[in-house]
């Protein structure tokens, strides 16, 4: 059975990531009050000089710099050891544990998931949405990277289902928040995208908010709706993001992990 992406009114309250102090980033301003020991945001462009980019498969940037980019935002979070690994788009939750610090990549996937403070989970994104989840009573998070396809193929509620294998997380108690992506104005798709989201397809291109589908879809796995919130800020026609539909080639990161 399908539904209609806006047959419903939106229960989901939006948020306004807020800028801090150092790196070019933006936190939730509410996470940050609740759980102090949450490590938590998005990168942005950065300002006049050289773009902020962090994606290391891109080719927007020198390499160097871009590693360098990276110990840095390791250095602004506190935390020493981070997981990243190349985006397919898929379903597949790697489960990280703390170790040698640094930068460490692991086997393609779109999402990471951890029990350990000092583990940093990074993805990528320039348009997609990134979704950090929270288990604040098992201390527990994912961190997933979900475009269209991604959504499709489940990678929300694999993460759920992860931390329900790995740590026995009631998805009741967890927390959800859909990040700095495009928005549903500016992201027009095909009838084909409404129907692998099991949305009722319009006869040709319309707008999509995905991040509104993956709300739903993080409802409909048992997330209550008051503890999933989503970004105000469009990567498209916002200012301070890359987008990929606005031509740019940079990626910025968005990340999560728990202090000690």
């Amino acid at each position: 059975m399908t539904e209609h992406a806006t047959s419903d009114p939106d229960p989901f309250r939006r948020v306004r990531e807020i800028p801090t102090s150092g790196l070019p980033l933006v936190v939730h301003p509410e996470w940050g009050e609740e759980f102090p020991w949450l490590v938590q945001g998005c990168t942005t462009q950065g300002g006049s000089g050289e773009p902020f980019d962090l994606a290391l498969f891109g080719r927007a940037s020198e390499p160097r710099a871009v590693l360098g980019r990276w110990e840095e935002l390791l250095r602004a979070t506190g935390l020493t050891r981070a997981f990243h690994a190349r985006q397919v788009h898929g379903a597949a939750v790697r489960f990280h544990v703390r170790g040698e610090p640094g930068l460490h990549l692991a086997e393609p996937c779109d999402g990471h998931a951890t029990t350990d403070a000092d583990v940093l989970l990074a993805v990528t994104t320039a348009d997609c949405v990134p979704v950090s989840v929270v288990d604040p009573r098992r201390r527990a998070v994912a961190l997933l990277h979900a475009g269209w396809r991604g959504a499709a193929a489940g990678i929300l509620e694999r993460g759920v289902a992860v931390l329900a294998e790995r740590v026995a997380s009631d998805p009741g108690d967890l927390h959800v928040h859909l990040g700095p992506a495009i928005c549903g104005r500016c992201y027009e798709v095909g009838p084909e995208v409404f129907f692998a989201l099991g949305l009722e397809a319009p006869s040709g291109p319309e707008p999509l908010d995905l991040r509104g589908a993956l709300a739903r879809r993080a409802a409909a796995a048992g997330v209550a709706s008051a503890n999933v919130t989503i970004s105000a800020h469009c990567t498209r026609c916002g200012e301070g993001f890359f987008s990929h539909r606005g031509g740019d080639a940079q990626r910025q990161v968005g990340f999560l992990g728990m202090r000690a």
